[in-house]
């Protein structure tokens, strides 16, 4: 039985809720698979019911010379991650978010030659990468990496880029789960909702301004924004300043999405950037019409004037005529709902992604 050691983030969602579902997924597989992070991810811990993918808690060092710059928590993982490779024998170290998971698996790796596979998923290339604090320690621990991949072609060639790697990234997009995410058989509430974290890169104020935009000509619609974060009183702000406060619902961080974005009729994205985009994908499961930037790994998964509209990125206009477009046409959203869940169950099921990652594995053993 192969074992298979993944570290990564304890987020809610991103990186972490992908790199636990992967797990799970290996576990149904007949791997031996143990997981390893600062807390317990969300989704292990909810769905991790028998304990079969062991938990491995990294803890901080409580030493008072750290009390003004924090524990160093890349060296501490990094002996974490040595004693469960050496007591587990285990055979591959997988790595989600290359900092610092990449960096304490090469250190792993220099201590007990443990093959590696790092996925880059968006922000550690395209805003920790490019930074000159950052890229040259990143840059050395993928090049060491035996597979790099990354969640998009989109982001495969931007990491292979900003670190000047010599070798080539492979491409394995995210899965969705169909079961968990699939359409209801009820009425659509008449609600565009927007799921993600209030911070700048995800434009928040944009989505805003698209919705004062048409909200007047369909005064029985409503905007649904799902998270939180730095952007959140700016929002509150804007909503209010625009005249649709009324209209528009601070939902907070919630555990009910794939039943919220399947209740609603559109599913709106405003990232600056966005290397895969999980929650379309999700809402494309849930034959949930999709508005979107053209930017970063989106066209990928999202095909324009198929799945949903995709606008030109920062132009006002063009996202508020495509806005209004989906509002106004039900019978095109449906369509493109029926289309986006014949997609997601042709390209990007955990039984065709999951099989890439066992090639990966099976390939550099």
């Amino acid at each position: 039985m192969t074992s298979i050691l993944l570290s990564g983030f304890a987020t809610i969602g991103g990186s972490g809720l992908i790199a636990s579902k992967l797990g799970l997924e290996l576990d149904n597989r007949d791997y031996d698979v143990h997981f390893m992070a600062n807390d317990e991810p969300f989704h292990l811990k909810e769905k991790n019911i028998d304990n079969r993918v062991k938990f491995h808690k990294v803890d901080d060092l409580d030493y008072a010379l750290f009390k003004d710059i924090g524990s160093p928590y890349t060296i501490t993982a990094a002996e974490k991650m040595i004693k469960i490779v050496e007591r587990y024998d285990i055979d591959v170290v997988h790595t989600h978010y290359s900092l610092p998971h990449a960096v304490v698996a090469y250190l792993t790796k220099l201590k007990t030659g443990v093959k590696v596979v790092s996925t880059t998923h968006g922000s550690d290339t395209h805003t920790l990468g490019k930074s000159k604090k950052f890229n040259s320690i990143i840059g050395m621990a993928l090049e060491n990496s035996d597979c790099v991949t990354s969640v998009s072609k989109f982001l495969a060639e931007s990491t292979k880029n900003v670190f000047d790697l010599s070798m080539d990234v492979k491409t394995i997009h995210n899965f969705i789960d169909p079961s968990e995410f699939k359409p209801l058989r009820e009425e659509r509430r008449k609600s565009i909702i927007q799921a993600s974290n209030f911070r700048p890169v995800k434009q928040l104020p944009f989505m805003l301004e698209m919705f004062a935009g048409v909200s007047k000509d369909f005064p029985d619609w409503n905007l649904d924004l799902i998270g939180y974060g730095p952007d959140y009183p700016i929002c509150m702000r804007k909503a209010k300043a625009l005249k649709i406060r009324d209209k528009v619902k601070f939902l907070g961080v919630r555990n009910d999405i794939p039943i919220q974005i399947a209740k609603a009729s559109i599913l709106g994205s405003t990232s600056k950037i966005e290397s895969f985009g999980l929650t379309i994908a999700e809402a494309m499961s849930c034959e949930t019409p999709v508005i979107a930037p053209n930017v970063g790994g989106i066209p990928e998964i999202c095909i324009n004037n198929e799945n949903g509209n995709l606008y030109e990125s920062g132009n006002l206009v063009d996202g508020t005529n495509k806005l209004r477009d989906l509002i106004e046409d039900e019978d095109k959203r449906r369509r493109y709902g029926e289309n986006s869940r014949k997609r997601i169950l042709d390209k990007f099921t955990p039984e065709i992604i999951v099989k890439k990652y066992e090639d990966v594995y099976e390939n550099i053993l």
